[in-house]
């Protein structure tokens, strides 16, 4: 919604408040949204173990090598070995540039009138939703992750 009030100002500026009025609402009800769906991630604890991770019933489980070659596409891609710090950044960054910039340029828009801070709001919006996108499939408990962070 805030691509279409971001048109709207560039296209139809007569149209352009009823469009950033529903982009502050649509924006807010995402946001509302995120937020109960974090919550209630972070309170789940996850199913997976080291085992049913690789398939084997053994109790213990240790990795001696990663290979000759040192990293792989499961330590890349996987998000192996990022800090708990720098999920905590990307997930207040998708938060501020998602959700609350793209609401506050569309209030300010509609405050005094200006074109602009609708046509950067989704800008911005995208790229939130690109941290947020990152955010999702880092912080998620890959099996892969779960047999390479024995390597550490």
């Amino acid at each position: 919604m805030t691509l279409a009030a971001g048109l709207a100002a560039l296209l139809s500026p007569g149209a352009a408040p009823a469009y950033a009025r529903a982009a502050l609402a649509f924006t807010a009800l995402a946001l509302a949204s995120r937020a109960a769906s974090l919550a209630r991630n972070a309170r789940l604890r996850p199913k997976s173990t080291l085992q049913s991770a690789i398939g084997m019933r053994e109790r213990r489980i240790e990795q001696k090598s990663q290979g000759f070659m040192g990293g792989s596409f499961n330590t890349r891609e996987f998000f192996h070995g990022v800090a708990a710090r720098r999920f905590r950044a990307i997930k207040w960054a998708f938060i501020v540039l998602a959700f609350l910039v793209p609401m506050a340029l569309a209030a300010a828009a509609l405050a005094s009138g200006s074109a602009p801070l609708l046509v950067a709001a989704p800008f911005v919006q995208y790229a939130g939703l690109i941290a947020e996108r990152w955010y999702f499939l880092a912080q998620a408990n890959h099996p892969q992750n779960l047999y390479y962070q024995s390597m550490a």
